[in-house]
């Protein structure tokens, strides 16, 4: 019998809120309020942070815990999910991974009407860091690569 390591429950899980994300970014039918778009972008980083603590967690894989928080702080994309995760969680940061709580600055809803029920949303946000403005989707798609690729080095 295949056994699944509990990790990747939560890493389907967050498969599944970056195609939200995704098809967010791209448009999908504005059938509530705008809110409810930003609220599944969110969930995309906490999901996407908290991969790690199943990881650790994981008594089915053999993980240090330190190599999970290098590999955090060796990536300015993760580092940048963690105080977004933490941003959102305590609504202010004691301290900063990144070097800056970051903030979704720019938010831009796009519509399109195209004749069917619901009119087309797209949802576009920026968040403001230590180094700029970053695409949030850019960076949710950079995170979600960057864990794809620790785990086929450290745990696969």
């Amino acid at each position: 019998m295949n056994h699944k390591q509990k990790y990747q429950e939560q890493l389907e899980r967050l498969c599944r809120w970056y195609k939200r994300f995704e098809l967010i970014n791209q448009g999908v039918p504005h059938m509530c309020s705008s809110d409810y778009y930003i609220d599944d972008i969110y969930a995309f980083f906490l999901n996407c942070y908290h991969l790690k603590d199943w990881i650790i967690n994981d008594d089915g894989i053999q993980i240090n815990k330190n190599m999970v928080e290098h590999f955090i702080n060796q990536n300015y994309c993760m580092k940048v999910c963690a105080d977004i995760c933490n941003g959102i969680k305590h609504l202010k940061l004691s301290r900063s991974r990144s070097g800056k709580q970051p903030e979704f600055e720019s938010k831009h809803f796009n519509l399109t009407i195209n004749g069917k029920t619901f009119p087309i949303i797209a949802v576009k946000l920026h968040v403001e860091t230590e180094k700029g403005k970053i695409d949030a989707f850019e960076l949710a798609k950079e995170c979600l690569e960057k864990w794809k690729d620790f785990i086929k080095t450290y745990i696969r």
